[in-house]
Order: C-alpha cells, then sequence, then structure tokens
C-alpha cells in the first residue's frame, strides 16, 4: 500500500464537512471512565524514507523459502510457477474482485472458473469439478458431507494415513452431525484393501483414501476403491496432489468416486499458510449435490456463449440443516491463478514438472539411504516426498539445519501423527526447483551430524 498521510489543513476541511470542530467531538459518546487520555508509548513519528528503511530492517530477520532451501511439504510446496502468474493475477480487475452477489452480470470471472472447472475435472479424470473450495482440509470434508448427503448414509472411513489435519477439519465438520469417522488402520505406512473390506459396510458413506499419503507412500487407490465398491453406493473419495497426476494414474482412472485435493501446487505461493485453495471433483452422479459454486455454459437469446451459476438454487446455502453445504463462495483469486498455471504448462508441461519431482526425490532418497544410521521408513513407492528414520533427535536435524539455511523437511512427531510416529521420523519433500548442488548440502549435513 502506498504511503499516504493527512495534513493539518486537509484534517480541517473534514472536519468542518461534519460539522464539527475537533477529532474529540467524534469520540464525546464514549464514557470518560475508559477513555485513555494519556499518551500511548509509541516511538516518534518516521519519514516515509526512515519508515521504509524500518520495515526493509524488520523484514530481513524473516527467514522461509523466499531465502532458504525448502525440503519441506505434508501439504504445502515449493513450487515454480511463471511470473506472468503474479503480474496477471495483481491487476486490479482481478487482485480486487469480490463474490459477485449477481454473478451472471460477472461474465469474465464466471469463464475463469468455468475454465478452472474444466481443467481440474481433467486433471482428476472425473466428469465435473466444482469452482473451488478454502482448502484442501475443507475439500475432503465437503467431499465427506458430499458423499453422505448422496448415499443417505452416516459411517465414514478415513485412512489412518490421511493428512492428520486434513482429519481434525473432517471431525470438526462432522461434529454436529449423526455421522461416525472410523479409520482405517495403516500397516508399513500405509492401508490395505483387506483391512477396508473388513469394515466397510451397508453404513458406509464413503471410503477416504489420500495418495500420496502424509508419509509420501503411493496408496494401493484402485485396491482401496475396489474394496469399497463392494457394498454397492459407498463412495470411494481419492485425496490427491494435483502435480502427482502429471505422472500417476489419476483419481478417475483409480475407481475414485469423488476426489478431493489442495490446490495450492498449481501456481500459489507458499503465502506464510495461506490463502490456499480447495479441489474437489466427482461423477456426474453427484452434480446436483455438488457444495459451493458451479458455473455452467450456455448460450444466450442471441446465440453468444454465455455463463452461469447452475444447478443449485440461489438460497440454497442459507437452508440449515437441509442445505447441501454451508459454502457460498470459492477462492477465487487463488483459482483464477491455479488456471493460469494450467493453462501456462498444459499436459506436457505439468508431466515435465511431475516427472522432474519424482527423479529428483528418488536421487535424493537413494543417497540419504547410503548414510550410516540413516534410512528409508518404508518399502513401497512414493512420487515427491518420503520418509526417513535419523540416527539422532530429528529436533536436532532441523534446527541445524535452519542454521545453515536448509529448510530439511517435516518432523513427523511435531504435526499430530495419532500415535504413528516413533519420534524420529523427518518428511522430506523434493519439487523440480531443488537442484543438485542443494540436495548435496542436504545430504552432507545428514552426513556430518551423524558421524
Amino acid at each position: 500500500m502506498d504511503y499516504t498521510q493527512l495534513n493539518p489543513n486537509q484534517k480541517q476541511e473534514m472536519l468542518q464537512a461534519i460539522g464539527i470542530d475537533s477529532v474529540d467531538e467524534l469520540f464525546e459518546v464514549i464514557p470518560p471512565s475508559v477513555r485513555c487520555d494519556e499518551g500511548l508509548d509509541l516511538s516518534p513519528a518516521l519519514s516515509e524514507l526512515e519508515l521504509q528503511r524500518q520495515l526493509a530492517e524488520m523484514a530481513n530477520h524473516n527467514s522461509g523459502a523466499h531465502n532458504m532451501t525448502c525440503f519441506m511439504g505434508c501439504g504445502a510446496y515449493d513450487h515454480f510457477y511463471p511470473v506472468h502468474i503474479d503480474q496477471l493475477s495483481n491487476r486490479g480487475e482481478f487482485l480486487t474482485s469480490y463474490t459477485p452477489y449477481q454473478a451472471e452480470a460477472s461474465q469474465g470471472s464466471l469463464q475463469a472458473f468455468f475454465e478452472f472447472q474444466s481443467q481440474v475435472a481433467r486433471l482428476a479424470g472425473l466428469d465435473i469439478a466444482n469452482a473451488s473450495l478454502y482448502d484442501g482440509a475443507t475439500a475432503v470434508a465437503e467431499a465427506a458431507l458430499l458423499a453422505v448427503n448422496t448415499t443417505r448414509r452416516h459411517e465414514v472411513l478415513v485412512a489412518s494415513t490421511l493428512h492428520p489435519e486434513y482429519l481434525a477439519v473432517l471431525k470438526t465438520v462432522l461434529a454436529d452431525l449423526a455421522v461416525t469417522i472410523k479409520e482405517i488402520p495403516s500397516r508399513g505406512f500405509k492401508v490395505h484393501p483387506e483391512d477396508i473390506e473388513t469394515l466397510v459396510s451397508e453404513k458406509t458413506a464413503a471410503v477416504i483414501v489420500q495418495s500420496p499419503n502424509v508419509w509420501g507412500q503411493i496408496e494401493d487407490w484402485d485396491g482401496c476403491f475396489g474394496a469399497a465398491h463392494t457394498i454397492p453406493k459407498t463412495a470411494g473419495i481419492a485425496v490427491f496432489n494435483p502435480i502427482a497426476c502429471g505422472l500417476l494414474k489419476t483419481p478417475g482412472e483409480c475407481g475414485a468416486d469423488i476426489a478431493a485435493g489442495e490446490g495450492q501446487p498449481l501456481g500459489n505461493a507458499l503465502n506464510l499458510g495461506g490463502p490456499y485453495l480447495g479441489l474437489l471433483a466427482a461423477k456426474e452422479q453427484y452434480m446436483r449435490k455438488m457444495p459451493g459454486r458451479l458455473v455452467g455454459m450456455t448460450t444466450d437469446e442471441h446465440g453468444r456463449r454465455v455463463f452461469c451459476l447452475t444447478l443449485q438454487t440461489r438460497e440454497q446455502h442459507i437452508r440449515g440443516a437441509k442445505a447441501t453445504s454451508n459454502v457460498c463462495t470459492n477462492q477465487g483469486l487463488m483459482a483464477l491463478r491455479a488456471t493460469m498455471f494450467m493453462t501456462s504448462l498444459g499436459s506436457v508441461g505439468l508431466q515435465e514438472m511431475a516427472g522432474q519431482c519424482w527423479h529428483k526425490a528418488h536421487y535424493l532418497a537413494s543417497e540419504v539411504s547410503n548414510l550410516d544410521g540413516w534410512e528409508i521408513a518404508f518399502e513401497g513407492s512414493f512420487f515427491n516426498e518420503f520418509t526417513v528414520h535419523c540416527p539422532l533427535p530429528v529436533t536436532t536435524v532441523v534446527e541445524e539445519g535452519k542454521r545453515r539455511g536448509l529448510l530439511v523437511g517435516v518432523a513427523a512427531a511435531g504435526r499430530r501423527m495419532r500415535g504413528l510416529s516413533a519420534g524420529d521420523e523427518l518428511i522430506i519433500a523434493v519439487t523440480e526447483k531443488r537442484t543438485k548442488h542443494e540436495m548435496e548440502a542436504l545430504v552432507s549435513l545428514f552426513k556430518e551430524l551423524s558421524s
């Protein structure tokens, strides 16, 4: 924001315009007993130049992915996105626009959301997608509600390898509903189809499985959703990484009925944890109960292409217990950035990005596993994230990494892994941005710490 101030003459003009003599008159309605008559303990006023210098000095104390090498993941990833995405999304008509209440008057926004929906549906390998939700966690919760509303059943099976924060949000959203959440146990940091087949019943509305899961492992979606479908109408919900869809089978190809995910990797920065955007796609049979906004394309009386919100009554979001969802808006700016990102890369670019993530992660995993005392925590397949057992306290590794400008990964014990963590696991993520030099620096750190 530009640096602005009012001079005494401007203040006096404003006071005269509203018919008072001083600023104090504005606060006469406040009882004197609760007013602060003493001066505030504030620093002296600064000139614009002095203020810029002070703020810059303060900002230089911040450290993060912008000035450190980032191997952190667990749902938020340091991916590359072209500079033109910032340039375009910062245009005033995009940056300052708000959810339109008379949506059809905002044809530009609706067209962007329609394109977003089309790209997400293709990415997930499913028939339809909505115009985004708040983040990955709320998308998972809305996916569960969608299954409950459609099947009219009240039990949800959730893989214990789901991101713990997603599970926490899911439990919060469903807390006041007559819905039971049962966790599917894991073995070897994965869930197994035979365990799902044992648990699934006529009461089960959905089976939720994340892949790659919170530990980085690729789950057997085909087997898991096949087990879910042994009971008719039970929905298979895939929690997916959109970048991984450039290399791995899509949720739709694996038999998922609904797919939910975090859209941050699609052209959105880490943003200190938000704002992000939730992705939600599903088969056509779920279309009329999709939460949030769904944009359709048609033609007007003159034959021109137009866009509109469709298949929902305008006031359905305030119908209390009968509402499809409490969500009535979307992450428009984040969804726009994701649309620009997917359009810029295209399918070939996304495949290239996913391929680099896979190859670099497997190279680093191989190098780390060759170190004495360091071992990969599982034997299964992974995409760009893997878990290692550390031969020393994981907090020591993390803190020493910070001192050397390396964000070495996420300490599993600190992310509420619900008793699944032994306390020494480090979850390492590798994106296309990481160089061989940076990975060698990480390996050297590990080697030095364990020697």
